[in-house]
């Protein structure tokens, strides 16, 4: 039984940074608004090109996560969004086992926040794929109350 990230039952365990997007004041949103506005007068496709809304949320990279010589893996990043005080994360990914012998890939996501090095979790969930012919379609575990999501990945008997 293979796991990603070191904790106390030896279980490897990777967690992803996300990149924060904050707005500034009123005056730098006015300036922002009036150089956007010139910008798309003498652009148009400047305004195809605009950045995320903060309401959007910003991700991280993706990255790979692979257990049993590529047997199993997934492939996620971590997506964080902010209002006000409030500040959501959720994961995206993609699961895949490649090898037939018997085991699917498990997906243990958590969204929570590590203050003080301490772990509060908010939300979890469990996925697993056992189709060796292609990876999982893409999954969107939402939005949920915390900085930080956790990706833990087993392959396991199914």
């Amino acid at each position: 039984m293979n796991v990603l990230k070191l904790n106390a039952r030896k279980a490897k365990e990777h967690k992803a940074k996300g990149r924060t997007m904050r707005s500034g004041s009123r005056i730098a949103l006015g300036a922002a608004a009036l150089a956007a506005a010139a910008t798309a007068t003498l652009a148009p496709s400047a305004a195809s090109a605009a950045p995320a809304t903060a309401t959007e949320g910003a991700c991280t990279a993706w990255r790979i996560i692979q257990v049993d010589h590529n047997a199993a893996g997934v492939k996620y990043r971590e997506c964080d969004r902010y209002s006000g005080l409030n500040t959501q994360t959720k994961a995206q990914l993609y699961i895949w086992d490649n090898r037939h012998d018997g085991k699917v890939a498990q997906v243990y996501t958590a969204t929570g926040s590590n203050l003080n090095g301490r772990w509060y979790q908010s939300w979890d969930k469990y996925y697993a794929w056992g189709n060796e012919s292609h990876h999982s379609p893409l999954v969107d575990t939402g939005w949920h109350k915390g900085h930080d999501v956790r990706v833990l990945l087993k392959a396991v008997r199914g």
